[in-house]
């Protein structure tokens, strides 16, 4: 098993964040070593019931070497055996993960598709489980595969962006690479904003406390580059709060939050870099524009009413003409 030791309350936090346990073994020879996997799991994890296995191969969150292992098999050597336990029964997923219906489908005309994805949901299948997800609910809606150029944190909301047919796959992850896709987001703070515009820049690389953390400025990493923008102040959740329009010029992990905290103004809800507390993370992709891929019209979209939190709604028309 991995366990990290810290003195860093942050480790504490994140572990307490995070829906699995994270366990990982390594065999370098067969000697003395388990021949099977399942060995491994009820030796290793005697704790939990043996019939409850196949359930939890089904879930997911279970590899050899990197690779998702979905029953029992032989071990070959040197084997790395990683399993994500979740921390609630599996049978409460569905009430744990949230439910993405067709209200959530903002647009769709057969080649694209711009979908609001609710907080804590993942925009792919998850390491720790692969069946639920945005990619995985708009497929099911939708009736065929997406493809999916940008993704958003797990904790973050939105608008996110997916190609429906073969034909627009390629050029929209194109715009995305080539920096033609326009994103921004609202995002609120507690702290004191002395500025009415910043441009962040800087590389951003892995924390060492912890394998889901980053960290700004970093010797090794990404480069990364948010434009800030101070909207003024609002209300929420009976205290004011600074709303900004963050515009990621780069899309790496974590970046806005990153950038924001940086500067002294972790977001609100963001457990993982000091914001203070709160029941969601306030960050929310708000706006869109790109030339679609295939006819090259010009398409804007914003967060329509129906999903605007109550600090946003005198900032949403804003942030489309910045």
């Amino acid at each position: 098993m991995i366990n990290a030791s810290s003195s860093d309350p942050r480790l504490d936090i994140v572990n307490d964040t995070l829906r699995t346990r994270y366990w990982c073994w390594t065999y370098l020879t067969s000697e003395g070593s388990p021949r099977r996997l399942m060995e491994v799991l009820e030796r290793e994890l005697s704790s939990i019931p043996k019939d409850s296995w196949p359930e939890r191969f089904d879930f997911g969150g279970i590899y050899i070497n990197g690779h998702p292992a979905l029953s029992d098999q032989a071990l070959s050597f040197p084997c790395r055996v990683e399993y994500y336990e979740p921390k609630f029964p599996i049978s409460e997923a569905p009430h744990i993960y949230p439910e993405v219906t067709e209200k959530a489908i903002i647009y769709s005309d057969g080649d694209i598709a711009i979908a609001y994805k609710p907080a804590s949901l993942s925009s792919m299948p998850a390491k720790e489980q692969r069946h639920y997800s945005l990619k995985k609910s708009l497929e099911r809606l939708l009736g065929m595969t997406i493809h999916m150029p940008s993704r958003l944190d797990v904790s973050a909301q939105g608008l996110v962006l997916v190609s429906t047919a073969s034909r627009a796959h390629a050029p929209l992850q194109q715009a995305f690479e080539s920096r033609r896709v326009t994103k921004r987001y609202l995002c609120a703070t507690t702290g004191v904003c002395p500025w009415d515009t910043r441009i962040e820049r800087g590389l951003i690389g892995r924390d060492p406390l912890h394998p889901v953390l980053r960290i700004s400025p970093s010797k090794q990493g990404q480069t990364a580059e948010t434009i800030f923008t101070n909207l003024g102040v609002e209300r929420s959740s009976d205290q004011d709060v600074v709303v900004l329009c963050a515009q990621p010029v780069t899309g790496r992990t974590h970046q806005i939050r990153v950038h924001a905290a940086a500067n002294a103004l972790p977001l609100f809800g963001d457990k993982f870099y000091g914001g203070h507390g709160a029941s969601y993370l306030h960050l929310v992709s708000s706006y869109i524009s790109f030339l679609h891929p295939i006819d090259g019209r010009r398409v804007e979209c914003l967060v329509p009413t129906r999903f605007q939190r109550d600090w946003m709604r005198s900032s949403i028309e804003k942030i489309g003409s910045l």
